[in-house]
């Protein structure tokens, strides 16, 4: 019986569980901030995660088409309109530095730079690339035509790595041809561009 009233004594109302308010205070506090790291740690889980390429998906089907001019770019004998220029330095190197990408063209290709002055595509500077040859598949994937895999489309799209004045970088064209066609990609080294493509009089 008297262990009971020394229990009941102890925990009478008046009485601190803790008797040092510190401890009670610490072990609270320290409860709440598990909490608060753990709500932060799900939350984190459930981000979805990052689109690395997101920005730089092209969807040409929103392509205004290109007015006319005086001259034409030919893709082996076949007349096509530049629609999409897209660059991008090799590995640690840097773009050509002319501040516009005509002077660089025109180097890659006799009259390049003039068809994109007179086609006025649209032009993306991408980021520094660690692969050479996976530029070309990532173009590729990133720009969408508006017709299924496997159609025949009127865009052409042609890229891979080239060179001008002892610099090189990579460059991914989008091309619309007057006829559509099912070889719809083409990969080139640096020395095929001249050799596959060429600038003549508009018929």
């Amino acid at each position: 019986m008297s262990s009971f009233v020394n229990l009941v004594a102890d925990v009478a109302p008046g009485r601190p569980l803790i008797d040092n308010n510190n401890v009670f205070y610490s072990i609270v506090g320290g409860a709440l901030l598990l909490l608060l790291l753990l709500i932060l740690f799900l939350r984190r889980g459930r981000r979805p995660p990052r689109d690395a390429d997101g920005g730089l998906v092209e969807k040409l089907v929103e392509y205004p088409p290109a007015g006319p001019g005086p001259s034409r770019l030919f893709l082996h004998g076949q007349p096509v309109r530049v629609r999409l220029v897209v660059m991008a330095p090799m590995g640690k190197r840097s773009l050509p530095s002319d501040g516009a990408v005509e002077p660089a063209l025109e180097r890659v290709v006799r009259g390049l730079g003039n068809i994109v002055r007179q086609d006025r595509p649209r032009v993306r500077a991408w980021p520094a690339q660690l692969s050479q040859h996976g530029f070309a598949p990532t173009f590729f994937r990133l720009t969408h035509r508006p017709e299924p895999a496997g159609k025949p489309s009127p865009w052409l799209l042609a890229a891979g790595p080239v060179r001008a004045d002892g610099q090189q970088f990579l460059l991914g064209l989008a091309l619309f041809a007057d006829v559509p066609t099912a070889d719809n990609n083409l990969i080139l080294d640096a020395t095929q561009w001249s050799e596959w493509f060429r600038v003549g009089p508009r018929a």
